[in-house]
């Protein structure tokens, strides 16, 4: 699950029922979804080796596209949060999305990590 107002890198797997239990808005893009990939394992079962190689092949590129979202290409500022806290924030660009997808993240998840960018 890619949450609305949070990056990438805070993406889950969930369970239905987890989703269910946490009344989350958005189920109905569940059931899009689980719609989408029964159609999907049908269309598989009727084209040539090919078409399903070509697929595969397009299945990997997107996921591999998502990974690179959840990388922090720079850091454009940083902030400290309010007291008591006070703690590091940053914000971060990620590699392959655009400026309007930046986000705050804290120092401990962006330091382990992505120290390079905050050197910077």
């Amino acid at each position: 699950i890619k949450w609305k107002g949070w990056s990438y890198i805070h993406s889950t797997w969930e369970s239905e029922e987890s989703l269910q239990q946490q009344k989350v808005k958005g189920l109905k893009k569940l059931e899009n979804f689980k719609k989408k990939e029964d159609e999907i394992k049908q269309w598989l079962g009727k084209v040539s080796p090919e078409d399903v190689e070509y697929f595969n092949c397009q299945q990997e590129l997107a996921s591999e596209l998502n990974k690179q979202y959840q990388i922090v290409e720079r850091v454009i500022a940083h902030s400290r949060k309010p007291a008591p806290s006070n703690e590091p924030e940053y914000l971060c660009k990620w590699m392959g999305l655009p400026y309007s997808e930046c986000s705050w993240e804290d120092e401990a998840l962006i330091g382990k990590k992505f120290q390079n960018c905050i050197d910077s």
